[in-house]
């Protein structure tokens, strides 16, 4: 189980080298520096490195623990689209402040860093899941 942490501990601290520098190419700073600091909270660490890191299928506790961590995660990072939502029914949520959107892109570029492939600059895949305000839709990032 302890390798289960070291390993989860080696990949965070790698995924965020990775958006630190795609961070620092936006002019973020700041959010470079504390891009995903709930990871290493209890609340949220545990369930994550046991989730990818044990080498085995959670227990139905052990995944609803997991479900909760990435609740928690979404709230509290506004790097995250689901931060700003405020009725997945009504597909409702509140526009994303530039730098928050400009976080989020930064997270998804460093998995291309981390495994080799190039996401196109200027480009924005939303998909079709992602529930966005109108404004943040429309926003031209040029990055």
């Amino acid at each position: 189980m302890l390798k289960s942490y070291w390993k989860y501990v080696l990949y965070l601290l790698d995924h965020k080298m990775n958006v630190l520098v795609e961070c620092w190419i936006e002019g973020l700073y700041i959010q470079g520096i504390t891009h995903d600091l709930s990871k290493f909270s209890p609340k949220e660490f545990f369930p994550y490195a046991m989730k990818f890191f044990s080498g085995r299928k959670l227990t139905d506790e052990e995944e609803l623990r997991w479900r909760y961590a990435w609740l928690n995660h979404q709230h509290k990072n506004k790097h995250h689209w689901e931060y700003w939502v405020v009725d997945h029914n009504k597909k409702l949520a509140l526009p994303m402040p530039r730098k928050f959107l400009l976080e989020m892109v930064c997270d998804w570029r460093s998995f291309s860093r981390k495994w080799g492939r190039k996401v196109k600059p200027g480009t924005l895949d939303l998909t079709d899941k992602a529930i966005l305000h109108p404004d943040t839709q429309r926003r031209n990032l040029k990055t």
